[in-house]
């Protein structure tokens, strides 16, 4: 290999319109290095170097991805665009946050008055709940009243449930915007 670079060289100096001229050379698919005045088809789907007329490196031409390649990218390039718009998105939300909120107490007075309501609801339907449950005990000859009474029990039981589950979830979210602010606040205070 040495000795065709050897070659090309002493032919450029030797040819003065040579002397300006690339030398390209690869590695075939059986392994075998060619060298061409011009890019290389044999080479299109391998790297190519090309040469001066020194015989240094110039640069190194890369094949175009395949398609498998361009898929990976374009799968890259979309992740890197939705983690942008989320951190933008997260931007938006934290200056939200904290032009909502000037201190952990508000905070915490928007949960108890977000709260109120679902735990009034609450005890409201446990009363609901204790009514139907003596009107299902008092309903025990009646087996027409007492299946009523039965199927009330179990309605106004689910709807406990969901309102309890309400309530975790309006709990777990301030809970949330509570550790959010706690997390700005430090960082602002670095």
């Amino acid at each position: 290999m040495a000795a065709v670079i050897r070659s090309l060289i002493v032919v450029a100096v030797m040819n003065p319109a040579l002397a300006h001229a690339a030398i390209y050379m690869c590695k075939d698919a059986s392994g075998r290095t060619i060298t061409s005045d011009r890019p290389i088809p044999e080479c299109a789907d391998r790297t190519m170097r090309e040469l001066n007329n020194a015989g240094a490196l110039k640069r190194e031409i890369v094949p175009p991805p395949t398609a498998e390649q361009k898929r990976l990218a374009e799968e890259q390039r979309k992740q890197r665009q939705a983690e942008e718009l989320a951190a933008i998105e997260q931007r938006r939300s934290d200056q939200a946050l904290l032009a909502r909120y000037r201190n952990e107490e508000e905070i915490e007075n928007a949960r108890a008055r977000e709260t109120a309501s679902l735990s009034n609801l609450i005890v409201q339907q446990k009363a609901a709940l204790q009514v139907a449950r003596n009107d299902w005990r008092a309903a025990a000859g009646n087996k027409s009243k007492q299946d009523l009474a039965a199927e009330r029990v179990q309605e106004i039981a689910a709807g406990i449930h969901d309102s309890q589950s309400d309530l975790d979830t309006l709990n777990a979210k301030y809970d949330g915007v509570l550790k959010r602010y706690r997390e700005l606040n430090s960082v602002a205070s670095r």
